[in-house]
């Protein structure tokens, strides 16, 4: 961070609408409707040693806010892709996430895993409600997912709303197994 402005040295491919506004923030989409828009790192992350078929643990934080025009209305969401490339062609806005299209749901050939951070509920795709946290694998389909909050010290659960326009922190951490 540079005097408010975020640099990764050219080191990200931005497609769709995505980019960065005045203020040096990313932006993923704007007040279009059925728009998308992706930031991938160009650099291949290596997972797998191809020495010794080990896998590495990894993590990562972001912090992201998701800022609706109106505030009872909001997009489907974003989210945190791992992906064989940073090319993603006919992807489709909306339930699809900028990731998927009508043809290529749930095949393995996708090799994506996204952590999705859904504000919006879609039956076509089995949503659990408007404000989840989800892991979707080849598909915008969820093979886990929960209502988005966070538990206190105490145990107790406390509600979050994603589409806050609140910043907020998330932690991915992928365990080698």
């Amino acid at each position: 961070i540079n005097q408010g402005q975020f640099s990764f040295n050219g080191y990200l491919n931005v497609e769709g609408v995505a980019g960065v506004d005045s203020s040096g923030l990313f932006t993923l989409t704007n007040t279009t409707s059925r728009i998308s828009g992706q930031i991938f790192y160009k650099n291949p992350i290596q997972f797998e040693n191809s020495t010794n078929a080990t896998v590495s643990s990894s993590s990562t934080t972001f912090i992201f806010a998701i800022v609706p025009g109106y505030t009872d209305l909001g997009g489907h969401g974003l989210a945190f892709v791992v992906s064989p490339n940073d090319e993603i062609s006919d992807a489709l806005p909306t339930h699809y996430l900028g990731l998927f299209n009508e043809t290529n749901i749930g095949l393995d050939s996708n090799h994506v895993v996204a952590i999705e951070l859904g504000t919006a509920r879609t039956i076509a795709v089995g949503d659990i409600d408007g404000n989840h946290v989800s892991i979707d694998i080849n598909s915008p389909r969820s093979v886990t997912a929960a209502s988005a909050g966070y538990f206190t010290d105490e145990s107790e659960f406390k509600n979050l709303n994603l589409k806050s326009g609140d910043p907020m922190q998330v932690w991915v951490e992928y365990d080698g197994v």
